[in-house]
């Protein structure tokens, strides 16, 4: 048994339009499915349906007619499952059309429908993104570096500026809009669907001359070379994103974006554990026992003297503060780590054998 109209938007037969658009933008930010708590969200969806189909009829004079004659006859449709064009198209008319839906709040359920396209006029399709692979020496990462990508990827045509030939004119199907509204009538009134118009695929506009390097679509495929800034502190498997360096979109939309993996090469010397750089430092048993000054390379292109003291034990490290690389968010560096790997000679002359066996007996 349907509900009375009247009763569900609060409102008396003799309600004025405004009267019943105000009422029904009450109720419909209320029961709005995007506002809806987790626990309460059938609840709201079916209200949300109630009170859009009754403003549908309501709101327009025929259908109020009809409905007043025939009560509750009028409307023995099945409601069926989920929302329906009619629904939106409620809320779209109440709120003053589809640009009012963010600052209300509302973006789910109209990108939902409408593929987030819910902005008429706004419909140019936006590139591909474009994943590359990029190898670098632990030096470059250490520097930062710029590395040069050839790529074959579409681009904007260069004859015609991505608008895709000449004469470019409002579309006469949907007039610029870039929907075209599909009316179902029946026994007791008209439906509407939106959908993307089929004449400028939602543009909103078409060319009446094609042009001949893209064949109409504004944009073509060809070489490109892109310079990639890679900073310093890079980390092994990083992705760095260059917005709109993807493939052009159709009809001069906004281009995707290039996405960078990084790939560091193993180094000759040095581990990276974070910002550290672990080097293995091999010393003889005389080193750890008297202590040395070692000459040890660094990736900033000269040699230091680590200091190693008398009496280390394999395994120890010993710290080189800010000599590690270099931090991507700040000026700051990690650490140089020496380990400590004591050498055991395979082979010894009769002399040095002669002065272990005067150390083992003392």
């Amino acid at each position: 048994m349907n509900k009375d109209y009247y009763e569900l938007l609060g409102i008396s037969k003799n309600a004025s339009e405004t009267e019943i658009k105000r009422a029904y933008r009450k109720l419909a930010l209320k029961y709005h499915p995007d506002k809806a708590p987790e626990d309460k969200k059938k609840e709201y969806e079916e209200k949300f349906k109630e009170i859009s189909r009754a403003y549908g009829i309501l709101s327009d004079k025929e259908k109020k007619a009809q409905y007043d004659q025939y009560g509750e006859a009028f409307d023995q449709g099945p409601a069926g499952q989920g929302f329906s064009q009619q629904d939106f198209h409620s809320f779209h008319d109440a709120f003053g059309g589809a640009d009012n839906f963010e600052d209300l709040g509302f973006g789910r359920i109209f990108e939902e429908i409408f593929g987030n396209r819910a902005r008429a006029g706004r419909n140019k399709q936006q590139g591909q993104d474009l994943v590359v692979d990029v190898e670098i020496d632990l030096k470059d990462a250490f520097h930062g570096v710029k590395k040069d990508i050839d790529l074959r990827k579409m681009v904007t045509c260069f004859k015609c500026n991505g608008k895709g030939g000449k004469k470019i004119k409002k579309c006469s199907v949907c007039n610029g809009s870039g929907y075209e509204q599909i009316r179902n009538g029946g026994l007791f009134g008209m439906f509407i669907q939106q959908r993307l118009c089929s004449k400028c695929d939602g543009r909103g506009e078409i060319s009446e001359e094609n042009c001949p390097e893209c064949r109409g679509q504004g944009r073509i495929k060809q070489p490109t070379k892109i310079e990639v800034d890679i900073p310093a502190g890079i980390d092994n498997r990083q992705t760095l994103k260059l917005s709109e360096q993807g493939n052009a979109a159709l009809y001069g939309g906004e281009s995707g974006d290039l996405y960078v993996n990084i790939h560091i090469k193993p180094h000759k010397y040095f581990q990276r554990q974070g910002d550290d750089l672990i080097i293995n430092l091999d010393i003889s048993f005389s080193q750890a026992t008297l202590g040395d000054k070692i000459e040890i390379p660094t990736l900033e292109d000269s040699i230091i003297k680590l200091k190693v003291p008398a009496g280390i034990q394999p395994g120890e490290m010993i710290k080189l503060k800010g000599k590690g690389m270099p931090r991507l968010y700040n000026k700051s560096k990690g650490n140089l780590i020496a380990k400590i790997q004591v050498v055991i000679p395979k082979k010894i002359s009769r002399r040095q054998k002669e002065i272990i066996e005067e150390l083992k007996e003392n």
